[in-house]
């Protein structure tokens, strides 16, 4: 099956809850097609329901994206079927509690290293060469403000947003004037269900909402003008930062 070329495919990783779900429904568009992935079926189903709902075509699909195959399987799966890819949201994320960094253990560094960073690598390896080819499409990487600044609290989680910011610098160079766009956003605090767990309820609900934040990540992939290839945006209190 292929989609007409005139509807917009945007992709969004981990669209389940959280930043990503405000994503999904802050790009509703007559003129767009959602594809959405996540490891959570459970949590998937209303969401695309609810998209649904508005006559939007909507896809979901079960993907770890901590996993090799399944995002670059996915990936693939998806130029397959609809031809491209105009915009490929990277949102998916993961973490761990505060601690010192002698106490993080194997099992949350690679969570964190192979979740924030090396699956935005693989899906720019896939996806890279076809936005190329058609000389358009926009890469969108959620990092973190702990992208910029290290955070003696959240080392590993910090150290994979760090490079991740330079993985999306490297891929604006390279793809400088091919026609594709790269933005790389950094949030500051957002109140998840993930900052809920490591930080606390109370500390959650002093932070930006999700549809605050996604409502801005919107009017950057919107306007390619004020927001051009190569563009790192942080969002700090609702509110874009240049």
């Amino acid at each position: 099956m292929e989609m007409p070329n005139n509807k917009k495919i945007i992709v969004i990783t981990g669209a389940s809850k959280g930043l990503g779900r405000a994503l999904a429904t802050k790009l509703i568009n007559p003129e767009s097609v959602l594809v959405l992935c996540a490891r959570n079926v459970d949590k998937f189903r209303p969401v695309c329901a609810e998209i649904k709902k508005t006559k939007i075509e909507c896809y979901w699909y079960k993907v770890d994206i901590s996993h090799k195959k399944e995002i670059s399987g996915f990936i693939r799966k998806i130029l397959k079927k609809f031809s491209k890819i105009d915009v490929m949201i990277n949102n998916a994320g993961a973490t761990h509690k505060k601690k010192p960094i002698e106490t993080i253990s194997d099992k949350e560094l690679d969570l964190c290293v192979k979740t924030n960073f090396n699956s935005v690598f693989y899906a720019l390896r896939e996806i890279i060469p076809a936005m190329k080819k058609r000389g358009a499409g926009t890469i969108v990487t959620i990092s973190s403000t702990a992208g910029k600044r290290g955070n003696p609290d959240f080392a590993a989680y910090s150290a994979s947003k760090f490079a991740v910011t330079g993985l999306m610098q490297s891929a604006a160079r390279y793809l400088d004037g091919s026609g594709v766009r790269c933005l790389t956003i950094f949030p500051s605090g957002i109140n998840t269900a993930m900052r809920k767990y490591i930080l606390g309820a109370k500390d959650a609900q002093k932070q930006q909402s999700p549809e605050s934040a996604a409502e801005m990540i919107k009017k950057c992939i919107e306007n390619p003008a004020e927001f051009p290839h190569g563009s790192e945006i942080v969002i700090r209190d609702s509110k874009i930062i240049n």
